[in-house]
């Protein structure tokens, strides 16, 4: 009796045992769902913002969709951030009342997509160099990556694709943008040289851009700047328009192709170029010179403190001056029309077969050095007078 029962423990405890072997080897229970429809081999990996590691063979980890990374580097306050990345970037300076020492730089990842590898992404700080690096060439164009440095840091940074860029409160001696088909907004930059290149994206500078500047676009970027400060200002655009509501500098000269040039307060010897494009010039104090092919010209000057060259081979050209300004006027095109309002002095009219040339002075006269002069070589030319409060153009609502 004892051996029967014996041997039934035995195949009971046989049949349990085999049980619990399928089970797990993804069997599952006889008689009941599978808990898995296949085998499936766990790995255990050890991540880590500063670096990832896995063994041969294993799957390469991958993060999901608006998962976010951070690193925290412990940095020098004066130092470089360079970035060469296909996505979005912002930089912000650190929160002074937070990191009093500056002495550290944040950057957070997120939006990274589930086909992009954790490595794929290099983020590093240079001791020597003092200079923090975050590269990438195959991260998704989506992501964004946002740095927190100090206050004064150098920047360097390229994106490639529609990567944009944005930079805000940065104080540095050198500040380079480049972007492809990415916009690029800088606020409030103080830099001692600013350098910013698109092909194709747009360029905002909100607040004040100040610094020896240049900034060269192409194809249909746009150039739209609040307000621009510096002692040398160099600006090109291909085809799109180039905005500028104040622009303050010793010496400054902007160009477009076939894009338009708007600028609202110039102050400093300017120099304005366009072929095709049109020229607009809402105040100008100071040397002003302004050429152009085909397009047209349109200026206010509102104080004559150095000499005024207008130039224009196909297009027409509106002169405004307020009724006290005192200069010498040469005008010279297909038609001149001078508007009743303006007092010339000692005028002098010479007409050929198809231009006319008007000389005289405004009001009284002066030193000739101190002059306006305005050619129309196949236009016409208009002088008129302007109040300065018709010049701020105030818009109702």
């Amino acid at each position: 009796m004892l051996p029967l029962l014996f041997l039934r423990w035995w195949h009971a405890a046989e049949k349990t045992a085999g049980n619990w072997h399928r089970l797990l080897n993804c069997g599952g229970f006889p008689g009941r769902a599978s808990w898995a429809s296949k085998c499936q081999q766990v790995s255990s990996f050890m991540t880590s913002p500063c670096g990832h590691s896995r063994s041969h063979g294993e799957p390469e980890e991958r993060k999901p969709k608006n998962s976010k990374l951070q690193w925290t580097l412990f940095v020098s306050p004066f130092g470089l951030l360079r970035a060469q990345l296909p996505c979005h970037i912002t930089v912000r300076p650190l929160d002074p009342h937070k990191y009093p020492d500056a002495d550290r730089v944040l950057v957070s990842v997120s939006g990274m997509d589930t086909s992009s590898p954790l490595d794929s992404l290099h983020v590093k700080y240079d001791e020597e160099l003092k200079a923090v690096t975050i590269v990438s060439d195959d991260m998704d164009g989506a992501t964004s990556v946002d740095v927190r440095t100090p206050m004064k840091f150098d920047l360097d940074i390229t994106t490639s694709g529609s990567g944009c860029v944005k930079a805000e409160k940065i104080e540095c001696d050198t500040c380079r943008i480049e972007t492809k088909k990415g916009n690029s907004i800088l606020q409030s930059i103080k830099s001692k040289k600013i350098d910013i290149y698109a092909k194709g994206g747009k360029v905002t500078c909100l607040g004040t851009l100040q610094g020896n500047t240049d900034i060269h676009v192409s194809e249909e970027s746009i150039v739209n700047i609040e307000k621009l400060q510096g002692s040398c200002v160099n600006i090109s655009t291909e085809s799109g328009l180039l905005k500028a509501e104040y622009l303050y500098a010793e010496s400054s000269f902007l160009s477009s192709a076939a894009g338009n040039i708007s600028l609202g307060n110039v102050h400093g010897d300017t120099t304005l170029h366009t072929k095709t494009g049109n020229i607009t010039v809402d105040s100008s104090e100071g040397f002003l010179k302004i050429s152009t092919h085909q397009g047209k010209i349109e200026v206010y000057i509102i104080n004559q403190a150095g000499e005024v060259d207008l130039k224009s081979q196909k297009g027409s050209i509106t002169v405004k001056v307020p009724a006290t300004l005192k200069a010498y006027l040469q005008l010279s095109g297909r038609k001149v029309e001078v508007s009743p309002e303006i007092q010339l002095l000692d005028t002098q009219n010479v007409s050929g077969e198809d231009w006319i040339t008007v000389t005289g002075y405004l009001n009284e006269k002066v030193e000739e050095e101190k002059y306006i002069k305005a050619e129309a070589q196949h236009g016409k030319i208009i002088l008129k007078s302007q109040t300065w409060f018709q010049s701020v153009k105030l818009k109702t609502p």
